[in-house]
Formats: structure tokens, C-alpha cells, sequence
């Protein structure tokens, strides 16, 4: 039983899929707004011009238009239009085009109308905020750099993010987002997820595209080279000055520079780059002369720096000034359908121009099954193996590397308990009773929430498991479960998620 939203909304829905209309019609009508459909951009531009919608839902692919081209015909109409694009293929590129192209959010098939109508509902409360400020309504995908959100060819090189999961597609929609913007940001994740490759696609869909992209694994400096690097030197600065040197900072100069592992810096570099942030200036080494330098700055760590800053090894206004915007990058593991994609882009990328291998179906359980702890770095490697052993010919299990075959690398830190390659339904069950006895052993009293304190945690991993493998839809989440979607969805409010 869907319940009537309390601000009553006009609803207009653009989209050939009789099905989709009708489900989108009665769903909301049901909920107390009034909606309108169109199955062609033609007729959806008539009728936005005369229901005047409060949001409307907007099919990418149209009949007789692209359904982004529409997008930029209803923000000229309506510069605070409110529009939520449906796609088939949640892509980093359709996330970047959408944010260009000012979309409030995307929506992806197969559609979840729980979703839908949480959208709906944020671009009623921006409406109304906008309207207490006495302001225009801003949409969230939108940062003012106009309609191009597509990467150059060039800019694409290293910049592509493959996968499709519900995990990824939250990425997505932050690149979107922060692509818009020259505001600083913090990439985390385990080694291996690809934060290079996110700065990267950041990068390749900003206004500075066309700029340098500079990377600096900031680990791998030694101490001693760390300023000199990325600040530059004059000549005679130091024994060895010979000549003046730009630093990374410069040559990033109109584009954008990525501090790989910036929890490594010492507490002298860190002290510079602060005052980078603050003035976009920096000065070389054995100079006193400021240089102004354009660039914006993307760090990624696999560190706690909450943590680091904690110890007194991070300054803290540093941290806050490289983390206006974090994005978290998810590990493999929680990645459900994404290891058959990014494994088959990987085949292609090592066999071109011959063609990529097939891999056979019992390769593929393996790779699916399998933990993955070196993440996608891994895979790739896992694929290389592959191909080498099967000289092009289709992949078996006995291509695959031992460990992927045995299943037995499963990261030590996950679970105290380690996993065994004989792991069956009875034995999860006697390890689970051991992590639980260990578990309690560590809560102690809880004041009457021991029960909830103990449970909860384990409640949240397997409804975000299940939502992840379902791909965001919560009907097919519950039936994983076992439970009946009603269940799911109050299980869901409770745990906040």
C-alpha cells in the first residue's frame, strides 16, 4: 500500500515504455499527485509547457530525441525544472552528461518506484527550501559548467570506470557531481579499488580536460626530495641545483594534480600544501618569489586519516581542507555483477587486435566466487595470468591463478576467523558461533541493548549484500533474504539505511 505523500506534486513522465507510464501513473497517483505522460519528446516538451510539473522523469532514449537534448530544451523553459533521466545503463558517462546537462538525479532500469518516489520527494523539499531562502531551487547533479559533460578522447585515456553495480553507481553519481566543481577531494579505498582511476575520470569530465593531468604517488618520494619535487628548486638552492625546475604543482598548472597516497606526506610538505590550498600559490625551493598556479587538487589515501590526525601524524586543517568532498571507493567483494564485466574488459584490453578470449563458465564461477582481496588490481592480474597460460584460447579454471582456483586468499583482517577452501553450510555455521562468542565477549554489558548491539551490525551486511547483488532492487533483495519486501523495507527505515 503506497501512502499519500503529504506535499500533493505534479508529476510528468517522458517515456516510450507503455509499461513504465502506466506503473509511474498509478504508483503516484496512488500517493495523492497528479501525473501526466508522454511516450515521445515532442509531445513531453507540449505537455511541460502546459502542466507546468513540480518534477518530471525523462527517458533517456526517446523516439524521436535524445532524451538529454529534452533536458537542455526544459532547463531553457524552466531554468529551476527538476528533472530525474531513466536509463537503461548506469554509466559514469550518462552520470556526467545528466550533471551537465543540470539533471537532478538518474534513475536506472530495472526501475525501483521506492526510489523513484524518495527522489521525488528530495526535489520537493529543495523546492520548498529554495523557497523559504527566497532563491532559485539549485539541483543537486548541477555546478554551473554547462551542458558538455563528455570526455574528450584524450582526456577518456585511463579514465574509464567499468562496472554497473548499486555500489558503483553511488560513485557515479558522485564524479558526477564533483566533476562540476574545483572543490578538493579525498579518494579512499582499499589498494587495488582504482582511486587513480576515479581521480582520473573525475578529471576527464571537468571544464579542465583539456589541462594536465598529474599524478604524484606521494610514498614513493624519498623525505629528503619530497619539497623539491612538488614545489620545484631555483638553481643553486641546494648542492646539485644546476638549473631552475618546475614541481608537480606547476605542471599541473590549468589541470588538475592527484596526491596518491597523501597520508604519506611529511608534516614540512603537508604544511606547504595547506598553504597551496588556501592561496593556490607556491614558492621553490631557495626562492622567495610566489608563483600562482591553477590547479586543482585530488588526493586518495588507503589510510585511517581520522585516525593519522588523531595521532598527531596529519595535520587537521589539512584533512578537512583536501576532504570537502570524499568519495569511497568499494572494494571487489562488494561489487556483486561487476567481476564478469570487469574481467571481459580486461580479456579485451590484453588480446586487442586479436580479440579477447571466451571464459568458460566454470572459470567464471570461480572469479565470482572468489574474495578478491587485492581487489581490481587483482582481477586485471588474475586476467593477464590467464591469457598467458591459454595462449588465446578459451579460459578454464586451470588458467586461472591457484589462489583464485583454490579460493583461499581471503583477507586475514575480515573476520577472525579464517576461511577454509573445505568452507560448507555446517562449518559457516560453527564459525559464526565462534565470531559470535568472541563478539559478545567484547560488548560486554550493554544496558539492555546487548541483543540489538550484537545483531544489528550483522542485520546491516546482509541487507546491503543482498540490495548490492539485487542491484538496488529491493523485491529482488527480499527474496535473497527470504523475507517478504514489506519485512525488508521496515528492516531497512530501522537500521537507517
Amino acid at each position: 500500500m503506497v501512502r499519500p505523500m503529504s506535499d500533493a506534486a505534479r508529476i510528468l513522465v517522458v517515456d516510450d515504455e507503455e509499461s513504465i507510464c502506466f506503473a509511474f501513473k498509478r504508483y503516484f497517483e496512488r500517493a495523492g499527485h497528479e501525473v501526466a505522460v508522454a511516450a515521445a519528446a515532442k509531445s513531453g516538451v507540449e505537455l511541460y509547457r502546459s502542466f507546468r510539473p513540480d518534477v518530471t522523469f525523462l527517458d533517456i532514449r526517446l523516439p524521436d530525441r535524445d532524451g538529454l537534448e529534452v533536458l537542455a530544451e526544459l532547463r531553457r523553459l524552466d531554468p529551476e525544472a527538476r528533472v530525474i533521466i531513466i536509463t537503461a545503463y548506469g554509466t559514469l558517462e550518462t552520470a556526467a552528461r545528466a550533471a551537465g546537462g543540470q539533471a537532478f538525479d538518474y534513475l536506472v532500469k530495472p526501475l525501483d518506484l521506492d526510489r523513484a518516489a524518495a527522489l521525488v520527494g528530495q526535489a520537493l523539499a529543495a523546492r520548498d527550501a529554495a523557497r523559504r531562502a527566497g532563491q532559485r531551487s539549485a539541483t543537486p547533479l548541477h555546478r554551473g559548467w554547462g551542458l558538455d559533460a563528455e570526455a574528450s578522447p584524450e582526456a577518456e585515456e585511463g579514465a574509464r570506470v567499468i562496472g554497473s553495480s548499486a555500489a558503483m553507481q553511488e560513485v557515479y553519481r558522485q564524479i558526477g557531481r564533483v566533476a562540476q566543481s574545483d572543490s578538493a577531494v579525498l579518494i579512499r579505498g582499499q589498494t587495488g579499488t582504482g582511486k587513480e582511476v576515479i581521480a582520473r575520470a573525475i578529471h576527464a569530465h571537468s571544464r579542465r580536460r583539456d589541462g594536465p593531468f598529474v599524478a604524484v604517488n606521494c610514498g614513493a618520494l624519498p623525505e629528503n626530495l619530497v619539497e623539491s619535487e612538488l614545489f620545484g628548486y631555483v638553481q643553486g638552492a641546494f648542492s646539485g641545483a644546476q638549473a631552475d625546475k618546475r614541481g608537480r604543482f606547476e605542471m599541473a598548472d590549468g589541470g588538475t594534480l592527484f596526491l596518491d597516497e597523501v597520508g604519506e606526506l611529511p608534516l614540512h610538505a603537508q604544511v606547504k600544501l595547506l598553504r597551496f590550498l588556501d592561496c593556490q600559490i607556491v614558492e621553490r625551493l631557495g626562492s622567495v618569489e610566489a608563483v600562482q598556479v591553477n590547479a586543482r587538487i585530488l588526493a586518495a589515501t588507503n589510510r585511517d586519516l581520522d585516525g593519522a590526525v588523531e595521532a598527531g601524524q596529519f595535520r587537521r586543517d589539512l584533512f578537512y581542507r583536501l576532504a570537502v568532498v570524499r568519495i569511497e571507493v568499494p572494494t571487489l567483494a562488494r561489487r556483486g555483477g561487476d567481476i564478469a564485466e570487469l574481467a571481459r574488459h580486461f580479456l579485451a584490453a590484453l588480446t586487442r587486435p586479436a580479440g579477447p578470449p571466451a571464459l568458460s563458465a566454470e572459470a567464471m564461477e570461480l572469479l565470482e566466487r572468489y574474495s578478491w582481496p587485492g581487489n581490481v588490481r587483482e582481477l586485471r592480474n588474475a586476467m593477464e595470468h590467464a591469457v598467458t597460460l591459454s595462449g588465446g584460447a578459451v579460459i578454464l579454471p586451470a588458467h586461472l591463478p591457484e589462489a583464485v582456483r583454490s579460493g583461499r586468499a581471503a583477507p586475514a583482517e575480515r573476520s577472525p576467523i579464517p576461511l577454509r577452501g573445505d568452507w560448507s553450510l555446517d562449518a559457516a555455521r560453527s564459525d559464526a558461533e565462534r565470531l559470535i562468542e568472541q563478539y559478545l565477549s567484547l560488548l560486554g554489558a550493554e544496558d539492555g541493548r546487548l541483543y540489538a548491539a550484537a545483531i544489528e551490525p550483522l542485520e546491516r551486511a546482509m541487507v546491503r549484500r543482498a540490495l548490492e547483488q539485487a542491484g538496488g532492487n529491493q523485491s529482488a533483495a527480499a527474496k535473497i533474504l527470504g523475507l517478504h519486501r514489506n519485512t525488508l523495507r521496515k528492516k531497512i527505515a530501522e537500521l537507517g539505511m
